[in-house]
């Protein structure tokens, strides 16, 4: 009973939402390129390099409410040499008048996937790269264009994205090993490395 109470209740807020927002475009688009900066891997001294790196992103949502949208984002981000495609729920919103530039904050919450990493295998191995948890709040500007169908962007944020290298020695035939609940089918020694990449972000880009 509780359960179907919220429910009602979802629906009735996500009704009265649509309501409010019936004579305004109901979708919401941004998309922004720009630039990952942040510290590289350990070297071998214990230093480390700065690096940057190339990031675009494309945001999809539905206003919620006249200044508050909802939705998901999609992107690229290069850090090193590891393509990672982060996936995410996220929220925008703005404050200002319509027609006027606005002040607008984001979060972006969801992981990262590195299928555009290859996977390096032989009769002896296998190596891959996995891509974790993501987090990004975010804030920026927003200047409207010409009859205030688009607006120019400019946006900075913080970005923290997980991921892990896979490096698995395949169980070969005839050899003896521990079975162990703790290491995939067919492998007999798996090495995890964790990398956490946190990044100052700056884009550009237009909202419509």
């Amino acid at each position: 009973m509780i359960a179907q109470k919220t429910k009602l209740l979802l629906l009735g807020f996500l009704l009265f939402s649509a309501t409010c927002v019936a004579q305004e475009k109901l979708y919401f688009g941004q998309t922004e390129i720009g630039f990952l900066y942040g510290r590289g891997a350990d070297q071998w001294d214990g230093n480390h390099e700065r690096r940057i790196d190339i990031s675009f992103m494309t945001f999809n949502g539905a206003h919620i409410t006249r200044n508050q949208v909802v939705g998901f984002s999609l992107g690229l981000d290069q850090y090193d040499e590891i393509s990672i495609i982060p996936i995410a729920l996220g929220w925008r919103g703005f404050l200002g008048k319509e027609g006027k530039p606005k002040i607008f904050g984001g979060l972006d919450l969801g992981g990262g996937s590195a299928i555009l990493e290859k996977k390096v295998s032989n009769e002896w191995s296998k190596s891959w790269y996995e891509g974790g948890l993501m987090i990004s709040p975010s804030v920026g500007f927003s200047f409207p264009a010409h009859k205030g169908k688009t607006a120019l962007s400019f946006s900075v944020a913080y970005k923290r994205q997980n991921i892990s290298y896979f490096q698995g020695n395949l169980l070969q035939p005839g050899s003896q090993t521990i079975a162990s609940d703790l290491l995939p089918l067919g492998y007999s020694s798996m090495n995890e490395n964790s990398y956490i990449y946190r990044s100052f972000v700056a884009r550009i880009g237009l909202i419509f």
